[in-house]
């Protein structure tokens, strides 16, 4: 019972990540509208909801398998982590986001082609791992 608040926000997390994928894979923003800057907006916070959720409830299962083998810390250290882990995680998947979304549905990004790969899309922090471009784009 002790772990569902970190279990529904590892789900929460990846969930609101893939929104925020899935969003910016089908829309962009061309102008200063109110609808643009509303998808905009949408985008970046389940973006950062999504990061926050996703690290802090990895985070909470490492240090709980750490206290369970009988390495224990003060809670400074897990949270300390935690927010290092999550600025990073956010700064380098936004600027992904923002290539994805600069070219949405483009023929070179390859998802039809590698459904994994749209699956691994949806998982925060993900986008700072994998780069979704043609190999023609790549040289």
């Amino acid at each position: 019972m002790e772990f569902v608040y970190a279990l529904s926000g590892l789900f929460a997390g990846l969930f609101l990540g893939a929104v925020a994928v899935v969003t910016a894979l089908t829309y962009t923003p061309y102008g200063a509208s109110l609808f643009d800057t509303a998808i905009t907006a949408l985008t970046g916070v389940t973006l950062q909801l999504g990061n926050l959720l996703f690290i802090s409830a990895l985070t909470a299962f490492a240090f709980e398998g750490l206290a369970m083998s009988g390495i224990r810390y003060p809670v400074v250290v897990p949270a300390a982590f935690a927010y290092v882990l999550t600025h990073v995680t956010v700064y380098y998947s936004c600027i992904r986001i923002t290539d994805l979304q600069s070219e949405p549905l483009d023929p070179d990004i390859i998802i039809k082609h590698n459904p994994f790969r749209a699956l691994v899309l949806g998982v925060p922090g993900s986008l700072l791992l994998i780069r979704v471009r043609s190999p023609a784009r790549r040289n």
